[in-house]
């Protein structure tokens, strides 16, 4: 359980309970009985939620970095979508896509002489997975501005043609949102690019 806490950042009981397949009551039982010295609680909209204190981290060797109540919305929600496919084995929050560009020009390192050059794209994902033979890539949009949308989108179309080699296919994005307002908008944006992708609120994976 300190593992699968590890995984996703923080949890709610019901989250545990889903992912172990275990009664609420047994659930919260365990975590006051066993749990109690490796965690830290606090509560999000009346319900209590955990994550993993220092002790927690060095029982279990987790080299992560300690999780910030400032995203506590954002990561629940992240934990939905965990969720709703079905908890893949290989899930990995905050994972960074990055892959090389071509070489600069000796013009392109003359007119940017005074300036720092790198080689490479990236972009990071809220998550990522693999199914099948693809990779998942997952967007949380739950406080964040359109703008940033927007512009994650565009990183997200500029890199992803870049990548097929390396995976040998082409990832698959998810944007999983908080309205359907947002959803068109987001999906306005994705219509046309090379990226293929999924749009859903939080409310149909529920």
């Amino acid at each position: 359980m300190l593992t699968t806490i590890d995984r996703l950042g923080m949890v709610k009981i019901k989250h545990l309970q889903r992912i172990h397949e275990l009664k609420y009551r047994n659930m919260a039982q365990t975590i006051n009985r066993h749990l109690k010295p490796y965690i830290n609680e606090t509560f999000f909209e009346r319900e209590k939620v955990i994550y993993l204190n220092k002790d927690g981290r060095s029982f279990i060797g987790s080299d992560k970095d300690p999780q910030k109540p400032t995203l506590i919305a954002h990561t629940l929600l992240r934990n939905e979508v965990y969720l709703h496919f079905n908890c893949p084995a290989d899930w990995q929050n905050e994972y960074t896509i990055e892959t090389q560009l071509k070489p600069y020009s000796g013009l392109d390192a003359i007119i940017n002489s005074n300036m720092k050059l790198s080689n490479t794209a990236k972009v990071r994902a809220d998550a990522m997975f693999t199914r099948n033979g693809y990779v998942h890539l997952i967007e949380v949009d739950n406080a964040r501005d359109m703008a940033e949308n927007k512009k994650k989108i565009n990183s997200y179309a500029d890199i992803l043609p870049m990548v097929r080699k390396e995976y040998q296919q082409t990832p698959i994005l998810y944007f999983f949102t908080t309205t359907e307002h947002r959803k068109r908008k987001l999906e306005e944006w994705l219509k046309g690019r090379s990226i293929r992708h999924e749009v859903k609120t939080f409310l149909e994976i529920k």
